[in-house]
């Protein structure tokens, strides 16, 4: 089973907190689509006979494209590679763009999974974060997207945000499980680089959320959730049972995936590509037949920590035993003592071979993997 991901790497604004490659100058979106097609045709050999399971439309906001777009897209996919009878096609979207006929036409290209930047149902906290939308459009275009044919939906909320009190941090939670929504992926603000919240940081105009207040939503989001029976199935992931996400899911069990368009990553079990981050370089170079990636073979160190990075992200965890198996006695010697010290601390749980994080190593998951990272 393998996966293919179509980077759309357009916005009509930038939200303030974001840092992902993206332009709001949509004149090229049409020779992006008709590269994208010719890149899939090109590499239709990269995932072998490998039946594509997922096919995900990620951005930026791929809901900048035309349903005749999307349509187009899907055919090439359909046309050379082997595709299962139940794919799961997802459309990241924006609300703003989901309008009824556009939410239809979509259902009837073939997208059955949209994934829809919500980040709150807050007024306050929407004009804050730069968003487009409010809290009465929002539910209105959850409700025509589910007429519309598309039940299974996706939304992403932000927690730790200056400003947002648990109360109205639970209310959006609410508001979402309410709203009948199969899958919630919640994320602590990061104020990046290249973003305005990090001009606003740098010049002492924007004040982080206190640790405790973080720390606070973050396990209402756990309790609240579970409560209403979402299982936690990754650091930032929650779904009901049947609706986790197949294509997220296949990328942290190390199967196989496709990426085409600007800044798209592949890989194929051996090795990693990475697209060019830049849509004009990306469509010329794929019209002159130049090379538009790099690709980087992973070595034992890379495969280790790899196996790591996308592992203890799970609710599955990893294998103790798989480690000491696959990889060398330095490696797996140095696992073992750093993961003796987290587990001390009670960041890791082990139960028989295997090892998950707790939920204290979750809230600092990122700095928890490293530290097994073997350099």
């Amino acid at each position: 089973m393998a996966g293919i991901y179509l980077h759309i790497p357009y916005c009509r604004t930038k939200c303030h907190y974001c840092d992902f490659y993206a332009t709001s100058n949509m004149a090229s979106i049409q020779k992006l689509v008709e590269s994208e097609k010719n890149e899939l045709i090109s590499r239709k050999q990269y995932i072998g006979n490998e039946i594509v399971e997922t096919i995900y439309f990620g951005g930026g906001t791929p809901s900048v494209l035309s349903a005749i777009q999307v349509k187009e897209l899907l055919g090439v996919i359909y046309a050379h590679f082997i595709v299962a009878s139940d794919c799961e096609i997802t459309l990241e979207a924006n609300p703003e763009d989901l309008a009824e006929p556009y939410i239809t036409e979509l259902h009837l290209a073939g997208i059955n999974r949209l994934s829809i930047g919500i980040q709150s149902f807050n007024n306050e906290m929407l004009a804050y974060l730069g968003r487009g939308h409010d809290n009465s459009k929002l539910v209105n275009k959850i409700k025509a997207v589910k007429k519309g044919g598309i039940e299974n939906i996706s939304i992403d909320l932000i927690y730790g945000i200056p400003g947002l009190s648990l109360e109205n941090y639970l209310e959006s939670l609410k508001e979402a499980i309410q709203l009948g929504i199969q899958h919630i992926s919640a994320y602590s603000l990061i104020i990046e680089k290249n973003t305005f919240f990090y001009k606003l940081y740098k010049t002492n105009r924007l004040i982080e959320a206190a640790d405790d207040e973080v720390v606070a939503q973050f396990n209402a989001t756990i309790d609240t959730l579970a409560d209403c029976g979402f299982s936690h199935y990754e650091v930032s992931s929650f779904a009901l049972e049947g609706f986790k996400s197949r294509h997220n899911s296949s990328y942290w069990e190390g199967k196989k995936y496709l990426g085409v368009g600007p800044s798209a990553h592949s890989f194929d079990g051996i090795s990693r590509q990475w697209n060019v981050s830049s849509i004009r370089n990306y469509i010329l170079n794929m019209e002159h037949g130049k090379d538009y990636f790099e690709i980087e073979v992973l070595s034992e160190t890379d495969r280790y920590n790899e196996y790591l990075l996308v592992g203890l992200r799970t609710a599955k965890g990893i294998s103790g035993n798989y480690i000491l198996e696959h990889f060398n006695p330095k490696i797996s010697g140095y696992f073992l003592k750093e993961l003796s010290k987290l587990n001390s601390e009670e960041f890791i749980s082990v139960i028989d071979d295997r090892i998950t994080l707790t939920r204290k190593g979750i809230f600092v998951s990122d700095l928890i993997i490293r530290s097994l990272f073997f350099n």
